[in-house]
């Protein structure tokens, strides 16, 4: 601090000594003339460059104000956003849900409705859990569909909670029939991520049609209902030696993205 102060007292002395010479030789007007014209150089540098902090700080100061602006702006158009995807998706389910009862009501069989709340899925098992049991009158065998066509079987039950095995699960078997020739086989799944199902044990004198509708047959299965769709014959295989040829079914159902359930209770 000792150290600055001699400073500007050293830098200062040059300056008293040219003010009192100036003061010395001339009049007070003169003087003040002669002080003036020589500081005024420097006042003007100060006063363009106070000038320019002040516009700086006045820029900044109003960046930021149409930043928070923008800030809050933004804020309230994503929660717009979020509102209106909100009710887009309440009515997408509404729509869906009510598409889904009405065909209730269409359907020969007794429906009971439910909703999928949970998924037991890897590459092999397709597994659903919806939220109606026992007590809802579901049990162990019953079939499950959708407005599309079959979906699955109930494979467990509690009081208020069902579990059902999708047609897509690699354990899924089901009698079937084809439409046009009556050609019969035992569908199966190929896992979740196969968007296919395999029908098999087909005799290889059968002549099996390419887009041939498959629906559900009679089984020795206590619960079991004929004439669900299930899917269309999209492609064939033959094996050398074989007694068997295989189809490959495209189904009806989207095993991913089911949200609702018809439990087939009787028909």
């Amino acid at each position: 601090m000792l150290r600055k102060s001699a400073y500007i007292v050293l830098l200062a002395i040059p300056f008293l000594m040219i003010i009192l010479s100036i003061a010395y030789r001339s009049e007070p007007i003169v003087v003040s003339s002669k002080i003036f014209a020589l500081f005024y150089p420097v006042k003007a540098v100060y006063i363009y460059i106070s000038d320019g902090i002040d516009e700086i700080k006045q820029y900044f100061k109003s960046n930021a104000a149409l930043i928070e602006e923008n800030r809050l702006l933004k804020e309230e158009m994503d929660k717009l956003k979020a509102e209106n995807s909100f009710l887009q998706y309440c009515k997408s389910e509404n729509m869906e849900l009510k598409r889904f009862l009405e065909y209730k009501y269409e359907s020969n069989f007794k429906l009971v409705p439910v909703k999928v709340v949970e998924y037991i899925k890897s590459y092999s098992k397709d597994v659903v859990v919806i939220n109606a049991g026992e007590k809802d009158g579901i049990k162990k065998g019953m079939y499950a569909m959708t407005n599309a066509g079959m979906a699955g079987k109930v494979i467990e039950t509690s009081n208020n909670f069902s579990y059902v095995r999708l047609l897509s699960d690699r354990r899924s078997l089901f009698s079937v029939v084809s439409i046009n020739n009556h050609i019969k086989g035992i569908i199966q799944g190929e896992g979740r991520y196969n968007n296919r199902l395999t029908m098999k044990y087909i005799p290889m004198s059968s002549n099996i049609e390419i887009n041939d509708i498959v629906v559900t047959t009679e089984s020795l299965e206590t619960y079991s209902v004929e004439g669900i769709p299930i899917g269309i014959i999209k492609d064939v295989k033959q094996f050398s030696k074989e007694m068997f040829q295989e189809a490959y079914i495209m189904p009806f159902v989207d095993f991913g993205r089911i949200e609702y359930l018809f439990i087939i209770v009787s028909n």
